[in-house]
């Protein structure tokens, strides 16, 4: 079994990268839960997700701060800030735009509001399954490159051919298998499925996930936790 797992949000669901049986491999899953139910023995699931989110206590997440500071520009703007819990399970845009000035005291960007489905499957199994928590952890995916990369940020946005060139170099320095997965993923499956970002970004998060957990450091302020008790943190390697 996988003791392992990068995940990433994706159009079909999520797209989860771990080792299986000797071979690296991906799988596409419908729901958070089935990713867990996957992998019932996986020692570290990293996911790019806000777990732990804001609230009028703490309106700002001390990690995404800190985040930014460490990506410097541009790639601080990846960093953007995430739903509160209310307004994530919010009907539509509007409502969770209100819900989102009326409790951080700041609107809610389209960027956030176009993860605020995955947000709340996220939080809602987590506050749920309490042995999830230890397993489940959010990172970012320009942490993990910034981390494998000897601490420099990516130079460019990940979409772009230029970005996808320089991921896929750094990927390959710490995992050979990376293009042929890539590969692989773009033979089997439909962009409006899932996009080669998407594997990368769920790869990078796997290859964290696997170090030891002496390499693995936090970006994490004060307060450390939500005021559901869900970590604001994120995972990247040292």
């Amino acid at each position: 079994m996988a003791r392992y797992v990068g995940v990433d949000g994706c159009r079909f669901g999520w797209v989860a990268v771990a080792e299986e049986a000797g071979r690296l491999e991906y799988r596409l899953f419908g729901a958070m839960s089935d990713v867990l139910a996957a992998h019932p023995d996986a020692e570290r699931i990293l996911v790019d997700i806000p777990i732990g989110l804001p609230s009028k206590q703490c309106p700002v997440r001390p990690c995404d701060l800190l985040a930014r500071k460490l990506l410097g520009a541009p790639r601080a703007s990846s960093v953007f800030p995430p739903p509160s819990r209310a307004a994530c399970r919010a009907a539509s845009v509007a409502e969770a735009r209100r819900i989102n000035l009326s409790e951080v005291e700041r609107s809610l960007s389209e960027q956030a509001w176009g993860i605020c489905r995955k947000v709340a499957e996220v939080d809602a199994l987590l506050l749920a399954e309490s042995a999830a928590r230890k397993v489940v952890r959010e990172m970012h995916p320009e942490m993990c490159f910034y981390g494998l990369n000897a601490r420099r940020p990516m130079a460019y946005a990940k979409r772009t051919k230029a970005g996808a060139a320089e991921r896929l170099t750094v990927l390959t320095t710490h995992e050979p298998r990376t293009r042929a997965l890539l590969e692989r993923l773009l033979r089997e499956h439909r962009r409006k499925d899932v996009q080669a970002d998407d594997l990368l970004d769920a790869l990078v998060g796997y290859v964290t996930a696997r170090a030891e957990t002496a390499a693995i450091q936090r970006v994490q302020g004060s307060p450390a936790c939500d005021d559901q008790g869900l970590p604001m943190e994120m995972l990247y390697l040292v």
